[in-house]
């Protein structure tokens, strides 16, 4: 056990040997933590001799070395000779960059008494469609207020054995030797520590996921698909149709009619659910969830804002009110309950294993997430192998534009907004000696729209790419305003570290002040009614992509009310995500326009 802790438990540490298990005429691989159990499991089935091959091993090591052996045995014939045994152990050592690791050692094993079938049962209940930590599946069987008497370690190994349950290293290793994280998936944060849990001086620990704990070489993950029987029975259309608060536009029941079809034919396995900023892209997916739900599928929302997850379980209430919905994020009451619809940040969904049938990813291109490989290794695993995936974005990622392109991911598209007017296509003003904040006069471009904005009555969003910039650009434009009233009244700043900036944005939404400088903190989730957008620098890429400036231009015309807000691109040059930026929006307006969904 581990000095450190976990949910308020001490971290299991996974130690354990490789060992032969030999019946009449065949053989077997094996590891195990607890050699007496698998004495008696294998006693059970035909087996009698158990001989150990290695001492003790940490689990990530143990797993590598008895796939080598596995693989040796599974190329032999009725016999096998014990020196290729060896040599396949070797072998592995080898791909691990390591010396031959030392030869077990005389050790007696008796048999242990099998785990109470009750308590087996227990752990497959909470186990089903999850993957987990040995502490989070105690962590689940007390939410459910549950309780074994038998080592949650010992349940678990019994029904790897069985066949049952998947047993996995928090670090593993590829066939070719190479660490990877078997949490969340990728090879690129990995680190050696000093364990205090193995007391091992080279344990591998992942980066990648720390904030979901501890994934290390030592660590056992237990994993259960989730049985297909466990799925809620097909519903009553009364209960299963969405109880909508207001008509759908022509282009949302297009649509939505689309999405329903997508889960309805179920020939596809992945569809792209490509809309215009603030479309209304969450009310098409209730097409998909509806006829999900009408046929008794198992259902994941996800998204990487917990924000979101959090407002959007509020409105799924009203929609379907006589469903369970469940919503998993960072200080959520619960982790481990069942339900109708399961709402989740992509973090959450590390805990799912091949559980649900359809599963529904919103903002796949949102920061922090945008392009890690963790958020669909997540999806991909929770997702039964024959599941479907719907992606919702205003701005998908390259893979998928790509995959769109060639034919290969099917495609919905929802190009126009509620109140039925094009999209705001941005103005590109090339200043070609724009210059720092406060490094000479205004430009002249800076001022006219900050003053349009201003005589019309309106809102101004100025963004910047560096947050160092705010404040300078704040009171650069203060200073050009002297007769204004002070600063704060009209004009001010927030980013993403800012102390104020939840009270500095409310204050923005109730109207208080007309201009706010920004970062990209800004570029989601924004509706203000009556407002202009400015992106100052524009041609900053490493901070303004093809995607965020799409995402920044979507603030404007929002609303009924002035639906026709400006865009302004402000910049040395036309870099070429501006120009990307312009296109996707000018494709959208004209895909819109030749469906007839434009006023």
């Amino acid at each position: 056990m581990a000095k450190g802790s976990s949910y308020g438990q001490p971290i299991f540490c996974w130690q354990g040997i490789i060992y032969l298990v030999k019946g009449k005429g065949s053989c077997r691989a094996g590891l195990s933590h607890n050699p007496g159990l698998d004495l008696t499991f294998w006693r059970q089935r035909g087996y009698q001799q158990l001989e150990v091959l290695t001492p003790p091993l940490p689990l990530g090591t143990a797993v590598f070395l008895h796939n080598q052996v596995a693989g040796c045995l599974a190329k032999g014939e009725q016999g096998f000779k014990y020196s290729q045994v060896l040599a396949a152990l070797d072998r592995g050592w080898s791909r691990l960059g390591l010396p031959p690791g030392p030869r077990a050692g005389k050790l007696t094993i008796a048999p242990l008494p099998p785990p109470p079938p009750a308590e087996l049962a227990l752990v497959r209940e909470v186990l089903a469609g999850r993957i987990l930590w040995r502490e989070e599946l105690a962590w689940a069987l007390a939410e459910k207020k549950l309780g074994v008497n038998t080592p949650l370690e010992d349940l678990g190994h019994w029904l790897y054995l069985a066949g049952e349950i998947e047993l996995f290293p928090g670090v593993g290793y590829d066939p070719d030797g190479r660490p990877r994280c078997r949490r969340c998936g990728q090879a690129t944060r990995l680190v050696k520590v000093s364990c205090t849990a193995c007391g091992q001086v080279d344990c591998l620990l992942c980066e990648g996921c720390l904030a979901m704990g501890q994934s290390r070489r030592c660590r056992p993950l237990y994993a259960r698909p989730r049985p297909a029987g466990l799925n809620p029975p097909a519903r009553p259309p009364e209960i299963w149709r969405p109880r909508l608060q207001f008509d759908l536009t022509r282009a949302q029941a297009d649509a939505y009619r689309e999405a329903e079809g997508f889960v309805s034919q179920d020939q596809a396995r992945e569809c792209l659910l490509w809309a215009a900023c603030g479309a209304g892209k969450t009310e098409v997916a209730y097409g998909a969830i509806a006829a999900a739900l009408a046929r008794g599928r198992h259902i994941l929302y996800a998204c990487p804002r917990k924000e979101v997850i959090r407002e959007l379980h509020l409105r799924l209430q009203k929609v379907w009110p006589e469903l369970s919905l469940e919503a998993l994020y960072g200080g959520s009451p619960g982790k481990f309950g069942t339900a109708d619809l399961t709402l989740a940040t992509t973090h959450q969904a590390l805990r799912f294993y091949r559980s649900f049938d359809l599963v529904i990813l919103d903002e796949v291109d949102a920061f922090p997430l945008a392009g890690d490989l963790m958020l669909y290794h997540a999806v991909a695993r929770a997702r039964r192998e024959q599941g479907q995936t719907l992606w919702l974005t205003a701005t998908p990622p390259p893979e998928l534009i790509a995959r769109v392109r060639r034919g290969r991911l099917a495609v919905i598209y929802l190009p126009a907004r509620h109140h039925g007017h094009p999209l705001p296509r941005p103005e590109f003003i090339r200043e070609p000696f724009l210059k720092p904040p406060g490094d000479g006069p205004l430009p002249r471009s800076l001022v006219r729209g900050v003053t349009t904005t201003l005589a019309g009555g309106l809102q101004l969003l100025i963004f910047v790419p560096a947050v160092y910039m705010v404040d300078q650009v704040v009171g650069w434009l203060a200073a050009a305003w002297p007769g204004r009233a002070p600063a704060g009244d009209w004009i001010r700043g927030c980013y993403a570290a800012h102390p104020r900036r939840e009270e500095v944005i409310a204050a923005f939404r109730r109207r208080e002040f007309p201009v706010l400088v920004t970062t990209t903190v800004m570029e989601r989730g924004v509706t203000i009614p009556r407002l202009n957008v400015l992106v100052l620098y524009a041609d900053e890429e490493r901070i303004f992509t093809a995607s965020t400036l799409v995402q920044i231009a979507g603030r404007a015309g929002r609303s009924a009310e002035y639906p026709t807000g400006r865009v302004w691109f402000i910049a040395r040059r036309l870099s070429p995500a501006m120009a990307e930026a312009v296109r996707q929006i000018r494709e959208f307006n004209n895909l819109a326009r030749r469906r007839g969904y434009l006023k």
